[in-house]
């Protein structure tokens, strides 16, 4: 479950010069500005606005923006302008952009691997496909002659590849053992290999 919402958190605070509406007092205005912000899990990812909040020091009168006088609003427009937006209510789009590419990073440093890897294949190996229609499986290297790769399929399949794992305690179905030139296992269009497990 996500928990997303927004948050405010106070930024600036300032005196104003004016009178209060409610108790005629001077120079008693406090005024806040906060800066909300989006949060997913609590993690601030990005700001949304500001908002402003008056309290008078004497009579404790609170005001939101559109309560404000004329005067007062422009108090905070005025504060507001020189508040600028804090960089750590970023910090969400931070933290999903370097897990992005981190998982990039990391799907090239595999693709490189499995490129290196096909070449030099052995028995027992056992390489992840996807197979078309997005049906995932394990084939397991019987074993190597020259430029043939002898394979045996797992005897289940699944259709989300977090599921790999689960596969690899199943057996495989050596009656049927599949013959494929390396070529053929790196281009084509019907497997694709996503990764190769060596113990």
């Amino acid at each position: 479950m996500i928990i997303f919402g927004t948050r405010a958190s106070l930024q600036k605070t300032e005196y104003l010069t004016d009178n209060c509406p409610n108790c005629n007092t001077s120079g008693s205005i406090q005024m806040n500005v906060f800066q909300q912000y989006g949060h997913i899990f609590w993690i601030p990812t990005v700001p949304t606005g500001k908002i402003g909040v008056s309290q008078c020091a004497n009579c404790k009168q609170i005001l939101k923006l559109k309560q404000m006088p004329d005067p007062i609003k422009l108090g905070y427009e005025n504060l507001k302008t020189y508040t600028k937006i804090p960089l750590w209510t970023y910090s969400g789009l931070l933290i999903i952009g370097l897990a992005i590419a981190g998982f990039t990073f990391a799907d090239k440093q595999k693709k490189t691997r499995v490129n290196k890897m096909i070449y030099s294949l052995k028995k027992d190996d056992i390489l992840e496909v996807k197979l078309k229609g997005d049906i995932y499986t394990l084939l397991k290297v019987d074993h190597v002659s020259g430029n043939l790769v002898y394979v045996a399929m797992n005897k289940y399949q699944s259709n989300s590849e977090t599921n790999m794992d689960e596969l690899k305690s199943k057996g495989y179905d050596t009656s049927t053992i599949q013959e494929f030139p390396v070529s053929q296992l790196i281009n084509n269009d019907k497997i694709e290999i996503l990764d190769i497990d060596r113990n």
